[in-house]
């Protein structure tokens, strides 16, 4: 869960001008160059900068206060696939310029392909910051907040308009693994804190952390109760095949067959038909969770609000890591050997001459 919100926009570590996250002012930028060298680092694999801010928007006589996002719009359509989320017009060109209007924007203005929105705002330093651009899209962003709100354009319009050239106020660090907080410890160690902040998302929106501790404690709620239910089938399966199959122990014990020998091979025919039954059950699960990775859960009612509150997407993606099968299939194999100890022990105390009167 934690990886889908992240990558969806925010990311693991954002830096910014000292003071930015408390007040998010054009005034509280930086120069890209300034921690460009951080690409050295071994786990950074990209520097993403940005403009974030707000101006009021125009069309005719309607005007609404907008997010106006200035993206570096063709890493944006690698990384974040921009382009897949315009559902009219088209994405950035060499050929297109202009913005892309989130399409709540668009039915709250009664907005069209080609209508130009006059923008005004405070630039860099108290300037005045006015432009009309162009729509050459409108784009879906999955959730209705962001798409009533929502403009975007090239980063170099943005600091055009806001006055600011060569200057961002955030640049997103793109990174090879999940290590983000030891990541964000050395980046720490290697800029200028009096001049940068270096945050992480839970810094960011710590409120994040306690509706994933939330998702996490319910997962294991619900796996505990899985869990539960396969430990007594399984142990239901067991003894029966045991309690069954004590006439068949008592005869090979009759006939001077140790009774370890029979344990093992008791044990063996368990283990082989757990074995078949996970092999099948991975079969059988991997065509439904290729699915639901295509297309995803979507979320509704009271959790779809909350997801939908902190600007993302209300979707749950299945995962095709192997890993996880793999895990979840080596507790079962485990829990087989577990449920085994009830054939173990009855044999051992098993008595042939009783065992065959049965």
């Amino acid at each position: 869960m934690l990886k889908n919100i992240v990558s969806s926009y925010l990311g693991y570590i954002q830096v910014h001008k000292q003071g930015f996250w408390t007040e998010k002012t054009l005034d509280n930028s930086f120069s890209p160059e300034d921690i460009t060298y951080l690409l050295d680092h071994e786990n950074v694999s990209y520097l993403s900068y940005r403009i974030e801010g707000f101006a009021l928007a125009s069309k005719d006589d309607n005007s609404k206060p907008v997010a106006l996002l200035g993206l570096d719009v063709q890493q944006e359509k690698n990384r974040l696939g921009l382009d897949k989320k315009v559902v009219q017009g088209e994405y950035f060109t060499n050929r297109k310029t202009g913005i892309l209007v989130g399409i709540g924007l668009r039915d709250i203005m009664s907005l069209r392909l080609g209508d130009s929105i006059i923008f005004l705002s405070q630039g860099y330093q108290g300037s005045m910051a006015s432009g009309s651009y162009p729509i050459i899209g409108f784009i879906d962003l999955k959730t209705p907040e962001l798409n009533k709100r929502t403009v975007i354009m090239d980063l170099a319009q943005a600091q055009e308009l806001f006055a600011m050239p060569n200057m961002v106020t955030t640049a997103v660090l793109g990174l090879k693994n999940d290590n983000w907080e030891e990541t964000q410890q050395e980046v720490i160690a290697r800029v200028d804190t009096n001049q940068l902040e270096v945050l992480n998302w839970n810094e960011m929106l710590p409120e994040l952390q306690q509706l994933i501790a939330v998702d996490k404690a319910g997962g294991l709620f619900v796996l505990f109760i899985l869990y539960s239910i396969i430990t007594f089938s399984l142990f239901g399966t067991v003894l029966m095949l045991t309690e069954e199959r004590s006439f068949e122990y008592g005869v090979l014990i009759a006939v001077g067959m140790a009774k370890n020998k029979v344990i093992i091979v008791a044990i063996l025919e368990t283990i082989l038909m757990a074995i078949t039954g996970i092999i099948a059950g991975l079969a059988f699960a991997f065509p439904v969770v290729l699915y639901f990775n295509i297309y995803p859960i979507n979320l509704s009612g009271q959790m779809q609000e909350v997801v939908e509150k902190y600007g993302f997407e209300a979707l749950i993606p299945t995962s095709l890591d192997p890993s996880i099968a793999l895990s979840h299939a080596g507790i079962i194999f485990f829990i087989v050997l577990v449920v085994n100890m009830y054939t173990i022990v009855k044999i051992k105390r098993l008595e042939p001459i009783k065992a065959m009167r049965r």
